[in-house]
């Protein structure tokens, strides 16, 4: 597409948005700042005209034209975004892939670095519409399918780019055709080739202070810089690196995450769990924070509320193992082994899935 198509899109989506006989809702502008702390954060560029996309509109949907009766004004649309094609907000996005990285979601740790999948957009039944993070991919990676039950390797492509993918999107009234064309790409034809070498905890330690030379108020570098102590178990040092960070984005929960790590590999577990219950409360949407304070709880003997931080969890993402894994074992400390078999039968399944 010309190098201006997305701006002529972003103006045809701005009239429907604007005309009441279409069904659609997308959000007020999404901040740069929000943006670039996604990408340097997780150290990844998010494709141009999707950004372009999330400074206009920050995230939303359109509804199919047969559910219009069964609106009754236009607040009715949030409760539709389970079963519709929906971009993601920033926010959102963050969180699904902090999520997804986590759990190295269909992707080898070995493979590339950072974790290459981006989703943008969800689907009906949980499934994803993502973008590739690389070199192969460029400024404007393609849209590939995502769906659970398969693998990278046969992620077709939807669309050749994300200003087409919304053109088709708005073509169909907000119910584009999801199943990607094998023959013409797959996802992990995208992946960057992998590193044979990793980084040693001393060499990204000599990196992130030359790094911090250019950009002293990158918190994400701080994290890695504690990430690196934390290796070589010097625990003060980490510490310090981890309160720069939070220091300089002292409302991301990831970064209260990471010092909660740091403080129970320090055996400090009572302060490690503030720090989890921090992280939950500037993320509670998050299973995977929640699922950190049950294990927290849980070493500190406090099984009830871990319970329900696990049931918590679940209900927010039954996909996620961790949560499964933690009641389990909560479970067999209570002796109730009905229930903790049920849960290993969940995590067999869950393991499955992802094999």
């Amino acid at each position: 597409m010309p190098d201006n198509s997305i701006d002529i899109i972003l103006n045809r989506l701005s009239k429907i948005q604007a005309d009441p006989k279409y069904l659609a809702r997308f959000e007020p502008p999404a901040t740069n700042e929000k943006i670039a702390l996604f990408e340097k954060k997780f150290r990844i560029n998010l494709p141009l005209s999707y950004k372009k996309f999330l400074l206009k509109f920050n995230g939303g949907l359109m509804l199919y034209f047969f559910r219009e009766k069964l609106l009754k004004n236009r607040d009715n649309f949030e409760r539709f975004k389970g079963e519709s094609v929906y971009f993601l907000s920033i926010e959102e996005l963050t969180d699904k892939y902090d999520d997804l990285k986590d759990r190295e979601w269909k992707v080898d740790s070995n493979t590339t670095s950072p974790y290459p999948l981006i989703p943008f957009c969800s689907l009906p039944n949980s499934e994803l519409l993502v973008f590739v993070n690389g070199k192969k991919s460029g400024e404007e990676s393609p849209v590939f399918d995502a769906f659970h039950e398969e693998f990278p390797s046969i992620w077709g492509i939807v669309a050749t780019d994300f200003a087409s993918f919304l053109t088709d999107y708005l073509d169909a009234l907000g119910n584009p055709k999801t199943i990607g064309d094998e023959d013409a790409g797959v996802a992990s034809d995208y992946f960057d080739e992998p590193s044979e070498i990793k980084e040693t905890p001393e060499e990204v330690l000599v990196r992130t202070e030359s790094e911090l030379l250019e950009t002293p108020d990158h918190a994400f570098t701080y994290c890695e810089r504690a990430e690196a102590f934390k290796s070589l178990d010097n625990f003060s040092e980490a510490f310090l690196a981890i309160n720069k960070a939070i220091e300089l984005s002292p409302k991301d929960a990831f970064y209260y995450f990471n010092r909660g790590e740091i403080l129970n590999e320090a055996k400090q577990h009572r302060a490690a769990l503030i720090d989890f219950d921090t992280a939950v409360k500037f993320a509670p949407e998050d299973a995977f924070y929640l699922s950190c304070r049950a294990g927290s709880l849980l070493q500190l003997n406090k099984l009830k509320p871990a319970i329900n931080d696990c049931n918590s969890a679940i209900s927010l993402d039954s996909k996620s193992i961790l949560p499964y894994m933690i009641r389990r074992e909560i479970y067999q400390l209570l002796g109730m082994e009905d229930k903790a078999e049920a849960d290993q039968l969940i995590i067999d399944n869950l393991n499955e899935e992802d094999a």
